[in-house]
């Protein structure tokens, strides 16, 4: 799949197997940056073929997604004899993108960089949106870039290791783009059968397939707007909520599940304001968004949801523009839109009927 941009055209493989690393060593001037945990469970198979010298290991969490790790990096590369004509290999999910794409885009204005998505969130949704992102104190994704890499390339073979929680990350995003496309309701039961296909992790064409799909999705909404300037907006279908929720719960309701949740809140807000149908909202929520939140490996407690501290952080939501707060929301045919005018007493009697329909 080749992707236009306006800063850099690049492409996307799909691997069908691990013999790109044979070319990846063949590279004059590389070097290899991959989270503790993804080396860790692919030291012997993979990151042992590259020489010790060429590989910088970093411990990755949402916590480690700052401009603290950045520079941590930056010594490293410094190092390096080869500059500008240096190229970065990254293997990792969302935050190694974020980290490795911001050094990559900023280092020497701007070092050629390869990435290897190795999570299900990041081969289906981050990987293709050109954006870095670093969290700065109790602000999420503050600072950044846009900035793709040169080559993505996609193995599915890597989600046989990947924890459920983590599956299920990458399994709520790729629910909010079914959401997003023209279809959406009309095609639910079509959409209810490719996720549990999805979580059954087995078939690795239909996984493949699935992922695409969901690219061209994403694409869809960036075509015109790869800035995030209008249309590109409504992406963030669940975002603003599920942003605010990842702190308040010190991150330990990862991305995808927190989108999840924030989609069921955004929802309730529009069935409050009559933009969308009860039957659709109780059919969502009962086939699709609260079944996939994946309760037996994710602990949500009740303290996670405090009022105030989640209205603090939405407060902090860089695309809120005055006082009341930001919210994408679906209508009647399910297509969206971005409201500027979500008051605060709005907000608390939704997040009442959230924390029912969820149970917490």
């Amino acid at each position: 799949m080749k992707i236009k941009s306006k800063i850099k055209d690049f492409e996307v493989i799909f691997a069908k197997d691990f013999n790109f690393i044979n070319e990846f060593l063949q590279i004059e001037h590389y070097i290899v940056i991959v989270g503790s945990n993804v080396y860790a469970f692919y030291k012997k198979s993979i990151f042992n073929k590259f020489p010790k010298d060429k590989l910088i290991i970093v411990k990755l969490g949402e916590q480690n997604k700052t401009i603290k790790t950045v520079m941590k990096v930056y010594e490293k590369l410094l190092e390096q004899t080869a500059k500008k004509n240096l190229t970065i290999i990254s293997f990792g999910g969302g935050i190694s993108q974020d980290v490795v794409g911001f050094v990559s885009s900023t280092l020497y204005r701007g070092i050629n960089w390869i990435y290897v998505p190795t999570t299900l969130l990041a081969m289906a949704d981050s990987a293709i949106g050109l954006k870095t992102s670093l969290n700065f104190k109790s602000y999420k994704n503050v600072l950044g870039t846009f900035y793709p890499p040169s080559k993505i390339i996609i193995n599915v073979d890597f989600l046989k290791t990947l924890p459920k929680l983590n599956y299920f990350s990458g399994v709520g995003e790729i629910i909010k783009f079914y959401l997003m496309k023209g279809n959406a309701i009309s095609d639910l039961d079509n959409t209810l059968k490719k996720i549990e296909k999805l979580k059954n992790n087995k078939n690795r064409q239909e996984i493949l397939n699935i992922i695409e799909e969901g690219m061209k999705i994403k694409l869809s909404y960036m075509e015109g707007d790869e800035f995030d300037t209008g249309r590109r907006n409504l992406l963030n279908y669940g975002h603003e909520f599920g942003h605010a929720l990842e702190p308040a719960s010190s991150f330990r309701i990862p991305h995808g599940v927190a989108i999840l949740i924030g989609i069921i809140f955004a929802n309730v807000v529009s069935l409050k304001r009559g933009l969308i149908d009860k039957k659709v909202f109780d059919d969502l929520n009962k086939h699709l968004l609260v079944p996939n939140i994946p309760r037996d490996v994710v602990n949500i407690k009740k303290r996670y949801f405090d009022k105030d501290l989640i209205l603090e952080n939405m407060k902090k939501d860089k695309k809120r523009i005055g006082n009341d707060l930001v919210l994408v929301l679906p209508q009647k045919n399910f297509s969206l839109i971005k409201i500027n005018n979500l008051g605060i007493d709005e907000y608390e009697s939704s997040l009442v009927e959230l924390r029912k329909i969820i149970g917490v």
